[in-house]
C-alpha cells in the first residue's frame, strides 16, 4: 500500500517489498509444512502483479487514482518437480535457495526505496 501523496516509483518500491514479503511468508509456510503428508507447495506469482503495477506507475497520476491496485499477487501451488513417497511436493533445498533470494531482493528493494525517499527529502529542501 502507497504512502499517501508519494510518487509512482515510490508506490511501485512499495508494493515490491510487499510482494517480497508475501513471498518469504509463503516459502516460509511451505517449509514449516515440509514433513506433512500431502502437503503441495505454494509459490507466489507475482510477476504478473509487478507487470501490471509497473505499467499502472507509467500512466498520468490521475488515471493512477482512478484505478488503485488493490489486486494482490496470487499464491498458487507450486508445478511438482519432486514428490515424496508421502506425497509432499516441498523441496527444502530449494525453497531454502527462494528464501535467500526472496531476502536479497527484500534488502535491495529498501534500499532503492531508502534512496528514493532520500533524493525527495533532498529536492523538496531544495538540495540544502
Amino acid at each position: 500500500m502507497g504512502l499517501l501523496g508519494t510518487d509512482s516509483v515510490t508506490n511501485l518500491l512499495q508494493t515490491f517489498l510487499d510482494v517480497q514479503s508475501l513471498r518469504s511468508q509463503t516459502i516460509a509456510g511451505n517449509i514449516a509444512n515440509a514433513d506433512t503428508p500431502g502437503y503441495i507447495a505454494k509459490e507466489v506469482d507475482f510477476e504478473n502483479f509487478l507487470k501490471d503495477a509497473a505499467r499502472e506507475s507509467s500512466l498520468p497520476p490521475y488515471q493512477q487514482n482512478q484505478l488503485k491496485m488493490t489486486s494482490r499477487p496470487n499464491v498458487v501451488e507450486q508445478p511438482v518437480t519432486t514428490v515424496g513417497m508421502d506425497g509432499n511436493t516441498v523441496d527444502t533445498g530449494r525453497e531454502m535457495a527462494e528464501l535467500a533470494q526472496a531476502g536479497s531482493s527484500f534488502n535491495f528493494g529498501a534500499k532503492m526505496l531508502q534512496s528514493r525517499l532520500k533524493l525527495l527529502r533532498t529536492a523538496i529542501r531544495e538540495g540544502k
